[in-house]
């Protein structure tokens, strides 16, 4: 057997371990299995930020530094502008994160042979750009969302704007730019062909789940109280406002109780409405650790899965958490995420931006709790077979690996 040939692989990301996301653990994976391969693997990427909006105090007045993930090597530079709890400053420290790093990538890497780019956001592109074109190098973009469509969906933008054709003209740039292209669902893959890639150089490497995290067994009791869990990022997608009109609707029932947890741009606006509401069914915990977040839905007796309804080429990693854990799901979303919730058999399904459809949901979670919790069993290993992360990394290592 042909021995691999060894490469100097840089990722960048505007997310890395420790930061408690989707995109972290995605480009975390990838990393590990490109440097298990025996390439010398190089993450560029930002002082932790994700999900508080503000430097962690680990890292707080460091300009430059570098960490070791294993093998895999870590560069972190500092943005300019720093990313307060809002939209407007996160823009200006993505933006201001993406000039820093594109003069890394001229000053600072040597003798790369492949350039991974993870987005969104869209300006990680620039700085990895930079770095293909100063190094000659192959590259590959790792499309977590494809734009300008998602932005169209969540109404951030018009579809005719300048904004949205700005950004598509960009994008059919970069993927005419890029020796691979890779997708997260099927139907996103399919608005990459529809943009005129060759499918040859479009790959599907779904999310999953690393099986080398420690799962909690899950407990055996019924307890009095029902408890429906949400864990992850709060923002645009999500449709958590949803929830807490679903909590609102099932204030006077004393054996269900909402428990949130995490972080991100409408953390602190849902909290508010927590308390201005006296919603008093409804614990929010704050921002935990990923072990800490498994835990939570190991207890749970369900978990909360909301997707704004226009994101219909998107499953939120959410699903494959739960499950992982045997935790049986509401999902409140259409498209790709409904299949995989019925191909899986774990949970139940209701119309997103619907707090009326959720609340029901839940209650009929409640009647049926001994049925899927038996389907959730099935549901654990249903996600092992077929979306083992480390499994789907690995596969997408050796392509990239054996790029010309």
């Amino acid at each position: 057997m042909t021995k691999p040939i060894r490469k100097e692989i840089a990722i960048f990301s505007q997310f890395y371990d420790p930061e408690p996301c989707a995109a972290s653990n995605r480009v975390a994976s990838l990393a590990r299995s490109l440097a298990n391969r025996g390439h010398l693997v190089t993450v560029v990427t930002g002082m932790p930020t994700f999900p508080k909006g503000v430097v962690d105090a680990s890292y707080r007045g460091v300009r430059r530094c570098i960490d070791y993930d294993g093998a895999v090597r870590v560069v972190r530079r500092s943005a300019p502008l720093a990313a307060p709890g809002a939209l407007g400053g996160r823009l200006r420290n993505w933006i201001s994160l993406a000039l820093v790093l594109a003069w890394a990538a001229l000053v600072e890497l040597r003798g790369t042979d492949t350039v991974i780019v993870s987005s969104p956001p869209i300006t990680m592109t620039l700085p990895a750009l930079v770095a293909a074109w100063r190094h000659r190098a192959a590259f590959v973009v790792d499309v977590r969302d494809v734009f300008p469509d998602m932005g169209v969906r969540l109404g951030v933008w018009r579809s005719n704007s300048a904004v949205a054709r700005a950004l598509g003209l960009f994008v059919k740039l970069l993927y005419a730019r890029a020796a691979i292209v890779v997708a997260v669902t099927e139907s996103a893959r399919q608005s990459i062909l529809a943009r005129g890639v060759p499918a040859e150089r479009v790959i599907l490497a779904p999310n999953g789940f690393d099986f080398s995290q420690e799962i909690k067994p899950r407990r055996s009791d019924a307890r009095p109280i029902f408890e429906v869990a949400y864990a992850g990022n709060m923002g645009l997608a999500t449709g958590l406002d949803m929830v807490l009109d679903a909590a609102r609707l099932l204030i006077d029932r004393r054996d269900i109780r909402f428990v949130l947890a995490g972080g991100g741009l409408d953390a602190s606006r849902l909290v508010a409405r927590i308390e201005s509401e006296r919603l008093t069914n409804v614990r929010f915990l704050g921002v935990l650790s990923r072990p800490e977040s498994l835990a939570l839905l190991s207890r749970a007796d369900a978990a909360i899965i909301p997707l704004h309804g226009g994101l219909v080429d998107a499953i939120p990693s959410k699903m494959f958490d739960a499950l992982a854990v045997g935790c049986p799901m509401i999902l409140s979303a259409r498209g790709e995420a409904v299949q995989l919730l019925r191909d899986s058999g774990c949970g139940i399904h209701v119309e997103p931006n619907d707090a009326r459809a959720l609340a029901d949901g839940i209650v009929r979670c409640l009647a049926q709790r001994e049925s899927l919790e038996r389907g959730a069993v099935a549901g654990q290993a249903f996600v092992r077979e077929n979306f083992d992360r480390e499994h789907i990394m690995l596969g997408l290592a050796r392509r990239i690996g054996a790029l010309a």
